[in-house]
């Protein structure tokens, strides 16, 4: 009983994590409490015990640098036929794709996708009567871009204004093998499991049966496109009075967006933990099940 209690001790005082890493800064406070419980991973550990046996967990993370991007443009193109619209957004697309070839980006690597094909409304007004009439058409497509170096893309942005597309929707980070990265994690998570176990038999003088089992494996995964936050950095004056007869116009408040990586707080590792890239964050939590021989 007094093992126990003692292993229960050390287990607790290795619970706390001595490489925690503050993610809050600067004008970011502003935006404390935006997305708060987004990317929050159980790094708690706990023992459980019967007479016989105890369980050791480990959490590691780990931050890998995307070896492929899928960038996606939006562009809309309005005219009073289809035919028109369609003629007129794919001269302005293919335009944009030659440019992407130029970049070296291969032509396989590029796919136009159409989304959208609405009527457009108006009126004409009449005296005191408004009437709505089909003025013409939208079509709206995206091109689809797929490239290894992140470098490319101001130049990607760049040319897409140049053939009136402003609209970047959203970049995809891609780890393309994902097994070496699971290896690894669990590979580093094992031996941290083996280095608390050695602690604990010091600690008690314990002997364990020979067998063990894995009692829970979790793994996670974070891509940057889920980690941004924003904020609203500035302090204003409030105006008091009689003043009906007065338009107030504010100016206009810039939001700032950041790449914001999960708290660390808890883990008992993290591998390649300050990552000036936007990374993709993966994190196993894996727990062993021991047998206390008696």
């Amino acid at each position: 009983m007094r093992n126990i209690i003692f292993l229960i001790t050390i287990t607790i005082l290795l619970s706390y994590n001595a490489k925690s890493i503050a993610q809050q800064s600067g004008n970011s406070t502003y935006g404390q409490g935006y997305n708060a419980t987004f990317g929050k991973i159980d790094t708690d550990e706990k023992l459980f015990l019967t007479d016989s046996t105890f369980i050791i967990p480990a959490s590691v993370a780990l931050n890998v640098i995307a070896d492929q991007y899928v960038a996606t443009f939006s562009t809309v193109q309005e005219a009073p036929e289809v035919s028109d619209c369609n003629a007129k957004i794919d001269k302005r697309l293919n335009a944009f794709k030659a440019d992407l070839v130029k970049m070296g980006i291969p032509d396989k690597d590029i796919f136009i996708d159409m989304t959208t094909q609405n009527k457009v409304y108006d009126y004409k007004v009449n005296d005191n009567t408004a009437e709505q009439y089909i003025k013409g058409f939208e079509l709206q497509k995206n091109i689809i871009i797929r490239f290894k170096s992140i470098s490319l893309m101001d130049q990607m942005v760049i040319a897409a204004a140049n053939h009136e597309i402003y609209d970047l929707v959203k970049v995809d980070y891609i780890v393309t093998d994902l097994q070496p990265v699971y290896a690894q994690l669990f590979d580093v998570a094992t031996k941290i499991i083996e280095q608390k176990k050695s602690m604990y038999l010091a600690a008690t003088h314990s002997t364990l049966a020979p067998s063990s089992s894995i009692y829970s494996e979790k793994l996670y995964s974070f891509y940057p496109g889920q980690l941004y936050k924003g904020y609203k950095a500035y302090e204003s004056s409030e105006v008091y009075g009689d003043y009906d007869n007065y338009v107030i116009k504010d100016l206009r408040k810039s939001t700032t967006f950041y790449y914001d990586p999960i708290s660390y707080s808890g883990f008992d590792k993290v591998i390649n933990p300050a990552v000036t890239e936007p990374a993709v964050e993966f994190a196993l939590n894996l727990a062993i099940k021991y047998h206390i021989q008696k």
